[in-house]
């Protein structure tokens, strides 16, 4: 079990003050906007036309302006990165900018839901470390059924972010990802991981490391320059079964990419893929590559990749080629 450290109650009280206390600014912009949308419940039309292209041309149009001040514009906003099984845009590798930055020394403990305000969290002392050496501490750890949303994870950052069950990270960017980007821990094979917009960039081996049992979630979301998208560990001492699904994904590989996925059969995994865009030559990058796991902490070997209709389960038409 990875040890988990609190920051010192000084420091803890000054960075929620630093980032609850920004926010609220954010919170209160926002609704202005949602007051403004009283007549803005005829949205409710915009957020229908989500399931076509109709939406996104929406927000120029009549039905956008009236969806823009109301709540269900915000829904069909949403509702447009997701459906229809569009493949992904660019629009979805938009970076975002940081509104300050917050250095931790020690891993923090998040429950409820935690909002970052567009901060960017950095790890220094013993956190300070960017390389990738296994068992390192992360930089924020999640309990079962948090939610941790609005943040930027920078450099150095150790093993990132760590949850211990079913989590949601909405709209988290991670600059460079150091070990892994996020990890699924846990022991529930009902636990379910839901990474929702953000994106990831930089990373020399894997962006997700699903370790417990469950499904993990990635949607709506940018990787660019990694090892592997995700992973089901191959060889942890514990093996379960794991499920991912992947929908509304921008790919930008490079010459590191080995493969969007890893799955192991022996343990009855899955991968589905609905709506991935790949910045690349087609068929240049292997979309599901499957591997024979253990629990030895020996290198799983390959067995096989591509679609099979078992363990990767996707067709021709659910992945794009951009070169």
């Amino acid at each position: 079990m990875m040890q988990q450290r609190l920051l010192p109650a000084a420091l803890v009280l000054a960075g929620i003050w630093l980032v609850y206390g920004c926010s609220g600014g954010e919170t209160g912009a926002m609704g202005t906007t949602g007051s403004a949308g009283t007549s803005g419940t005829a949205g409710t039309t915009g957020s229908a036309g989500a399931a076509g292209t109709t939406g996104a041309a929406g927000r120029g149009g009549t039905g956008g302006t009236t969806g823009v001040g109301g709540r269900g514009g915000t829904t069909g906003t949403g509702a447009t990165t997701g459906t229809g099984g569009a493949p992904a845009t660019s629009s979805l590798c938009t970076w975002p900018t940081a509104t300050s930055t917050l250095m931790l020394m020690s891993t923090q403990a998040i429950s409820g839901t935690y909002d970052g305000g567009m901060r960017r969290f950095v790890g220094a002392g013993p956190l300070g470390t960017s390389g990738q050496a296994e068992n390192q501490d992360p930089l924020l750890k999640i309990a079962n059924g948090a939610t941790l949303q609005n943040l930027i994870i920078g450099s150095p950052a150790a093993d990132g972010i760590h949850c211990d069950g079913t989590c949601t990270l909405k709209n988290v960017w991670w600059e460079d990802v150091g070990e892994d980007a996020a990890t699924l821990e846990g022991t529930e094979a009902s636990q379910v991981m839901t990474i929702d917009g953000g994106g990831a960039r930089s990373a020399s081996d894997k962006v997700f490391q699903h370790n417990g049992p469950g499904t993990m979630i990635i949607k709506n979301f940018c990787v660019q320059d990694f090892g592997k998208l995700y992973r089901s560990c191959g060889n942890c001492t514990m093996q379960y079964a794991r499920h991912v699904q992947l929908q509304n994904v921008m790919v930008v590989p490079s010459s590191s990419s080995s493969a969007l996925v890893g799955v192991n059969t022996n343990y009855n995994d899955t991968a589905t893929f609905k709506s991935i865009l790949v910045k690349a030559a087609t068929n240049s990058l292997t979309i599901c590559q499957r591997y024979t796991g253990n629990n030895t902490g020996a290198e799983p070997p390959k067995n096989g990749s591509g679609a099979d209709g078992t363990v990767c389960m996707y067709a021709a038409s659910d992945i794009s080629w951009m070169p």
